[in-house]
């Protein structure tokens, strides 16, 4: 009896170890998307001109990435992903300077571009038992951190409609005699830090078009983990450094070149 019962067990360990791992997702993975949502530039950065404290207005953020990964077992892959991601941040208010001045109204407008290479981990689970080999969707989770490399930045400051020069005193508070911490710029790249790095998770599904190619909608969301200005751009009073931060769609297509085909 004792023989009968630990052959039993072993048969169950056996299966359990290798059965499911006819149809894991282990081995070679390769992913291509595209992403579109709202990207933000929080809290803004008011360079000494705390009185003109804009609203914000959100503007359409996009990007793509190609992800290469290799699954180190049925349910964990490491992924390395490149791509591009652009931001673009608007501001706007309308104002009353008083002093005699004139109602104002300012807009703001950043445009930021991205070169992302990053290393996450991926999380794979059926929504079946393990057991049934011909499932057609499985939940998706990665997460991991992202360094982006900052290519472009194109910073405008119009009020009422005519562009001022960025970053100074914005009148009617350019006081004769007032020290301003700051002179304007003529390349906005300036204003920002060469890297950004940021913490991404991607929650979604593969639903699988054939047995190795699946289609992989996820919502995605990230957040930089430092501040985004340059350093000589932090030296007013009350300075609140400024983060970029994601949520959107991610639409893609996955490949598994391990996955069975039964």
């Amino acid at each position: 009896m004792k023989f009968i019962d630990l052959r039993y067990i072993s048969f169950i360990v056996i299966f359990n170890l290798f059965i499911p791992n006819l149809h894991a997702q282990d081995g070679l993975q390769i992913s291509v998307s595209g992403l579109g949502g709202i990207g933000l530039v929080s809290p803004q950065n008011h360079y000494d001109n705390p009185f003109y404290e804009l609203d914000y207005k959100y503007k359409l953020g996009y990007g793509g990435q190609v992800n290469v990964g290799y699954g180190l077992s049925s349910n964990i892959a490491i992924v390395f992903t490149s791509g591009y991601q652009t931001y673009h941040q608007q501001y706007k208010g309308n104002f009353s300077p008083g002093y005699g001045s004139p109602d104002q109204s300012h807009l703001k407008d950043i445009n930021l571009d991205y070169i992302n290479l990053g290393l996450m981990a991926k999380y794979t689970t059926s929504f079946k038992d393990d057991y049934v080999f011909d499932t057609k969707a499985q939940l998706v989770v990665m997460g991991g951190l992202i360094a982006s490399k900052l290519i472009n930045a194109d910073v405008s400051y119009l009020a009422n409609g005519e562009e001022i020069s960025y970053p100074s005193k914005i009148p009617p508070y350019n006081f004769p005699g007032v020290e301003y911490p700051y002179t304007p710029i003529t390349n906005d790249k300036e204003l920002f830090t060469k890297w950004a790095l940021s913490f991404v998770l991607n929650i979604g599904t593969d639903i699988f078009i054939t047995p190795k190619l699946a289609l992989s909608p996820s919502i995605q969301g990230q957040i930089a983990i430092l501040d985004i200005n340059n350093k000589n751009y932090r030296n007013h009073e009350n300075y609140k450094s400024s983060r970029l931060l994601f949520g959107g769609l991610n639409l893609g297509l996955t490949y598994y070149f391990s996955r069975a085909e039964n």
